[in-house]
């Protein structure tokens, strides 16, 4: 997705390029206690220069129910956001992910806003421990 600089003297390379991506949902095993035995997906939001605005909410779906569903972040004047979801694993269950972002453009670019969705491959986690 793109936007461009308009108006009186704007120029060619007065682009900025953002995706999205939703990665694939995967086991996640950490030392901490709390954090024990989860499935975790992530997500980005990468522009090509800063932006106004970034936000970012994920979520994570199992059997195609949503699971867990993160916080909405957000940031201002960067060029990169990114988020998480994460809940405790259940073997041999299908996990997708789910990402959907706002970018808010600089002063002049057009659109000024775009909302952005990504949706990851689905991935069948058989078991809930460490290899």
């Amino acid at each position: 997705m793109t936007s461009k600089k308009t108006g009186t003297g704007a120029k060619s390379a007065d682009v900025i390029t953002c995706k999205i991506t939703t990665h694939l949902p995967h086991y996640s095993h950490h030392a901490d206690a709390d954090n024990r035995h989860m499935v975790n997906v992530t997500a980005t939001t990468t522009c090509t220069k800063k932006v106004a605005r970034l936000s970012i909410r994920v979520g994570l779906y199992k059997n195609g129910n949503l699971y867990k569903q993160s916080s909405l972040k957000s940031n201002t004047g960067r060029n990169k956001i990114g988020q998480n979801a994460a809940r405790r694993c259940v073997k041999k269950q299908k996990y997708t992910g789910y990402a959907k972002g706002v970018v808010t453009f600089p002063a002049g670019y057009t659109p000024h806003t775009k909302t952005v969705r990504d949706e990851s491959k689905s991935a069948t986690i058989n078991a809930c421990k460490k290899k």
